[in-house]
């Protein structure tokens, strides 16, 4: 582990980590700390990637009354199995030294965002009418190509649910609806205010109860047309349910980038899944993706998610405070001050991967980036679909079961969902965002840091891709030396292999040449 490279990612995660330890230093209370004490906090979404690290956040940086958790019954899991597993992540091994009664301040409410009433029971709803003052929606179905009843029936009905809710709550100070910056993905400036769609929500909701299932997804393109899928289009509809029916609600929509790893805390570079950029880089460093399309010199619009949930955390804290004419919205992306494209976070997210090699890549890692469709699919079929049937007819003849070509019909289909956000240029205001983080004092510019004008690009790219080996791959750090000898024995057959190529394609050149000249 000398090898400077390494010491180099090692000393700006220390950097970071030293950061995040003032916020466990800070003795006087901040007023949003003061803001968060002994409230109670309704929260959808919070076993998701996004959740978890609002109820981190809450627990070991404030001294919150009580967290309100929706959680639903998924893969014969009941909510009280699913908590258990939520509280063993790595994420909250630094609450629990900090708060180690943290599980008095957690209370579990059975229910599901698609069902009437959120599927919630009478005495439950009772409790949270009564105790409630803050609610944080961050439920969705986050899957691009999730059939549109079902995106509707949790992305529409459950912020309608919501919102009926919320009036009903006696102390209500706070309801922040979590959107997307990308709702509005038709347009290519997207400012911080309400937009008109093609249908309202409630219309929506009216014509998924109306027709059947099949007749839906026939009708799935016609419906969402403008919308490169589902999730945008019934994201554009929950905003529109929020301002025709949340108007006289202290609320506000909180519009996310794409949201990564953590950069700062509460450990640098720690995630739970592989969407998005998150997955390409794990692909070309595993040696299985090889090809990308789209146009590499556009706006990366990424987010860290320890950031994006101080941001969050803050909008609830000023709307309770502030009243505004029409809701505030908040674009919580990259400022145009401090932004980077995506060609820099790909290569330098190779770079950076071919510093710490991940232990079972099946490939020396190499890819490469094109403008136009055509060529991506040329290339897709001699670097993945070619390679693929070759490795799978070898499994098949050794008498393993093929899988090749199964993971790269995976690669392929988290490509074409990338593909429309990596060929548009996007632009966003973010006003209001800065004028948020405008109002906080000194030590809630610490406490909950969001300003993205601050953001170090390149420390973020690192422990990205630390994080990434560490918590997705689960390749354990004391492997490395012996991870990047595999990776240079990697190098030599990939070139090796490429000569041997090429040798051949030359010789048979020479011999058509030959047989047809002399």
């Amino acid at each position: 582990m000398d090898d400077p490279k390494i010491m180099n990612i090692m000393n700006g995660m220390k950097t970071l980590e030293d950061h995040s330890q003032l916020i466990n230093d800070v003795k006087d209370e901040s007023p949003m700390q003061m803001f968060y004490k002994d409230k109670g906090v309704f929260l959808t979404g919070g076993t998701g990637f996004f959740g978890k690290i609002i109820i981190e956040k809450l627990l070991r940086v404030t001294e919150v009354g009580q967290i309100y958790l929706l959680i639903r019954t998924k893969k014969g899991k009941d909510a009280f199995a699913r908590i258990e597993d939520l509280f063993n992540d790595p994420v909250f091994d630094k609450m629990k030294q900090v708060n180690p009664k943290y599980r008095c301040q957690i209370t579990i409410i059975n229910g599901d965002c698609s069902l009437p009433g959120m599927g919630i029971s009478p005495d439950e709803r009772e409790t949270i009418l009564e105790n409630v003052n803050i609610v944080l929606h961050s439920a969705a179905t986050v899957r691009f190509d999730e059939k549109l009843k079902m995106a509707i029936a949790i992305n529409v009905h459950g912020t309608k649910e919501i919102i009926k809710l919320a009036k009903e709550i006696v102390n209500l100070k706070a309801l922040v609806h979590v959107s997307t910056a990308f709702a509005h993905c038709n347009m290519r400036h997207i400012q911080e205010k309400f937009y008109s769609g093609t249908m309202t929500g409630e219309n929506a909701f009216k014509l998924s109860e109306c027709l059947d299932e099949h007749t839906l997804n026939t009708l799935t393109p016609t419906i969402i047309q403008g919308y490169p899928n589902t999730y945008t289009f019934t994201k554009v509809l929950a905003e529109n349910v929020v301002q025709q029916t949340a108007q006289n609600l202290p609320v506000t929509i909180f519009r996310p980038g794409i949201v990564i790893t953590t950069y700062r805390e509460p450990v640098t570079g720690w995630i739970d899944n592989m969407y998005g950029p998150c997955g390409v880089i794990v692909g070309i460093g595993s040696g299985v993706l090889r090809v990308f399309t789209g146009d590499m010199d556009n706006k990366a619009h990424i987010v860290p998610v320890d950031m994006c949930v101080n941001a969050l955390l803050a909008s609830a804290w000023d709307i309770a405070r502030n009243k505004y004419e029409t809701p505030p919205i908040y674009n919580y992306v990259p400022d145009a001050e401090n932004m980077v494209s995506w060609r820099r976070y790909m290569e330098d997210g190779f770079e950076y991967g071919c510093d710490i090699p991940m232990r079972k890549s099946i490939w020396y890692p190499r890819f490469t980036i094109v403008p136009h469709m055509w060529q991506y699919h040329i290339l897709c079929f001699f670097y993945h679909t070619l390679p693929a049937l070759i490795m799978d007819f070898i499994m098949v003849i050794i008498g393993k079961k093929p899988r090749m070509m199964k993971i790269y019909r995976k690669i392929h289909k988290l490509s074409n969902v990338l593909k429309y956000f990596s060929s548009n240029e996007f632009r966003f205001d973010n006003d209001n965002v800065r004028s948020l983080s405008a109002k906080l004092d000194e030590r809630d510019k610490r406490l909950f840091a969001f300003d993205m004008r601050d953001l170090d690009w390149t420390n973020l790219f690192r422990v990205s891709l630390y994080g990434l080996r560490l918590y997705v791959v689960k390749d354990d750090p004391s492997n490395i030396p012996e991870s990047i000898k595999r990776y240079e024995r990697l190098k030599v057959l990939h070139y090796t292999t490429l000569a041997v190529f090429y040798s051949l394609v030359a010789w048979a050149l020479y011999g058509l040449i030959k047989l047809i000249f002399l």
